[in-house]
């Protein structure tokens, strides 16, 4: 696999004084012929820097590639960079990781495997069955104390940060994608749950200063990949 760096530079941005609701601004559109045919599969901050790492299927070539879209003041262009900054990094480390800067909130990732049943028959048949239609299936469960933050039936378990953010630590709260992909906050130890957009959103990434976050949706297919930036009302920020 090879890596592609976008990065999206921020000023001046500023959700409406008057804004009640959240409100999503797109801030960049990423095309598959961009990334060669992959997905994005991270996202960070550095300041008012968002930070998009994609990655693409490069047997031959195992090394690193770097790609960066800039956005200031309204224009947008392709630059090319070599990956993560060390704020960034520090960014990524933070957000991704299972405990909340806190302390006080602890994400666990448990999984439950099952062989489907199809159809009626002896075992030999049920298992040569299941075989033909994909094997076993494992579900993975993202949970906050008692909260469910994600549940999804897929091949492979989800990485850490993929469907959740940490805020900064004087907020409290965290930031996360439910199975449906909708948006939603909760408290750090996973109290008072609220959705605040509906949408097909992934890796969503809380701004370090509190107002805004950063989130990705797939769209036609996969063929472009849309980043946009989710406004907080004020009583989230």
């Amino acid at each position: 696999m090879r890596a592609a760096w976008l990065l999206v530079l921020l000023t001046g941005l500023a959700a409406p004084a008057a804004a009640q609701e959240a409100e999503k601004e797109l801030i960049v559109t990423v095309t598959a012929k961009e990334l060669k045919g992959g997905v994005i599969s991270e996202i960070a901050w550095d300041g008012k820097t968002v930070l998009m790492q994609g990655v693409f299927a490069q047997p031959s070539d195992s090394k690193l590639a770097a790609q960066y879209f800039v956005k200031a003041e309204g224009r947008t262009k392709l630059e090319a960079r070599d990956g993560h900054t060390e704020e960034s990094l520090k960014y990524w480390d933070m957000k991704s990781n299972r405990v909340s800067p806190t302390g006080l909130g602890r994400i666990e990732i448990t999984s439950d495997t099952k062989m489907p049943q199809f159809g009626i028959g002896d075992l030999e048949r049920r298992l040569t069955d299941a075989v033909d239609m994909g094997g076993t299936q494992t579900n993975y469960i993202i949970k906050l104390g008692s909260l469910v933050l994600n549940e999804k039936m897929r091949p492979i378990p989800p990485y850490d940060g993929e469907t959740w953010s940490w805020s900064p630590a004087e907020l409290n709260r965290v930031a996360y994608v439910d199975q449906k992909g909708d948006l939603w906050i909760a408290m750090a130890d996973g109290k008072s749950p609220r959705r605040i957009l509906k949408g097909d959103f992934t890796l969503p990434a809380w701004s370090e200063d509190g107002k805004v976050i950063a989130v990705v949706e797939r769209k036609s297919g996969g063929t472009k990949w849309e980043v946009s930036i989710v406004h907080l009302p004020a009583d989230l920020r």
